[in-house]
């Protein structure tokens, strides 16, 4: 079981592919915004983070930075989940910093995010090998 760190700021959202997370045997952590999300990483170290860019309080470039800097959370993976095509300069920069997959969020099914869920878990770098 991996602990998956599932920020969003929509509750439907969240209540929809979270079920299909949790049927795939992990646990979710919710944080609904970036404030949230940032002491939730204090707490737990979850093994992937689906993060949104365009929420309150810290966007989810501002938590993309938090995760990469901090040397206890940047190997962690994260797989950005968002509507990228309204936010196109945030998600590029979010590319910039480190996130490991993008998913556009508006036009993805449960089954989606479970695959690319799957693969990004399934991906070791280096440094974890180590």
């Amino acid at each position: 079981m991996k602990t998956i760190l599932f920020v969003e700021d929509d509750a439907n959202i969240v209540e929809i592919f979270r079920e299909s997370l949790l049927r795939e045997g992990h646990e979710v952590l919710i944080a609904k915004d970036g404030i949230a999300a940032m002491k939730a990483l204090h707490q737990a170290k979850p093994d992937l983070i689906i993060l949104d860019l365009v929420m309150p309080k810290f966007n989810g470039v501002d938590v993309l930075k938090f995760i990469r800097t901090n040397p206890a959370l940047k190997q962690a993976k994260v797989v950005i989940f968002s509507n990228v095509a309204r936010v196109a300069d945030i998600a590029l920069e979010a590319e910039k910093i480190g996130a490991d997959a993008f998913l556009p969020k508006l036009t993805s099914t449960p089954e989606q995010l479970i695959s690319v869920v799957r693969t990004v878990l399934a991906t070791v770098t280096p440094a974890e090998n180590a």
